[in-house]
């Protein structure tokens, strides 16, 4: 009789302790993939991370720095393409989800990420030109806020694309421009993240460089979650 309660006692236990074993993979699992992630993003970024090491004043050097972020939006895809794998059953292999993302939309990724580029650059040279004119007072929280729009814009594209890959571009891009203005609350939670995520490379390059991947998983799942609400919205107006 005590064989038999000591066995019952006993099986809650090793499913007790196999319940931890599986939460502590999982959790080295996941912890491995975003670390993965942050390697790949600089090795796919690797001339703007070395002019970021080496620059002084990554500011002052804004033009050659928004260049060579023209890499920036291909890389994206490809790890937002390793977040929607990890949200899968199966774990995901970093090195083949990014590779996947980068190659299939990566082309894409690059225009959209030339046109935020060119959208920036715009605003920021009217804003040296204005700097000490009446006119920057003005005009200076209108071309931030353009600058902003633009970057979470496209980020909810680049987001939008490996979410929907069937879907057609322009659509994805509509759909992420309504958003980023229809819920600017998400746009700003994300425009945050972003911005830390910036902040962390630019001061300190070699320990900012393991930042971007924890912070990048929230943007794209807040993308998601946001992209996932208009999609069941319209299918209950309909």
């Amino acid at each position: 009789m005590s064989a038999v309660s000591d066995e019952r006692a006993a099986a809650p236990r090793r499913g007790i302790l196999r319940l931890r074993q599986e939460t502590m993979e999982s959790m080295f699992g996941y912890a491995y993939t975003i670390l993965m992630t942050d390697l790949l993003l600089v090795l796919a970024n690797l001339p703007l991370a070395v002019l970021l090491l080496v620059s002084r004043d990554a500011l002052q050097a804004w033009p050659t720095v928004l260049l060579f972020s023209l890499t920036l939006a291909p890389s994206l895809a490809g790890a937002f393409e390793v977040f929607r794998r990890m949200r899968g059953e199966e774990p995901p292999r970093p090195f083949a989800a990014f590779w996947h993302g980068y190659r299939s939309r990566g082309a894409t990724a690059a225009l959209l990420g030339l046109v935020t580029a060119l959208v920036i650059g715009f605003v920021l040279y009217d804003g040296a030109i204005l700097t000490g004119t009446v006119w920057a007072p003005l005009l200076a929280p209108t071309f931030a806020v353009v600058a902003a729009w633009a970057l979470v814009a496209c980020t909810s594209s680049l987001a939008g694309l490996v979410l929907y890959p069937q879907a057609s571009v322009r659509a994805i891009v509509k759909a992420a421009v309504y958003l980023s203005v229809r819920r600017w609350y998400f746009s700003v939670f994300a425009l945050v993240l972003l911005g830390i995520s910036a902040a962390a490379v630019i001061v300190q390059p070699v320990l900012g460089a393991l930042v971007p991947g924890l912070l990048l998983y929230v943007v794209f799942a807040n993308a998601e979650f946001s992209f996932r609400r208009a999609v069941e919205t319209e299918v209950a107006e309909r």
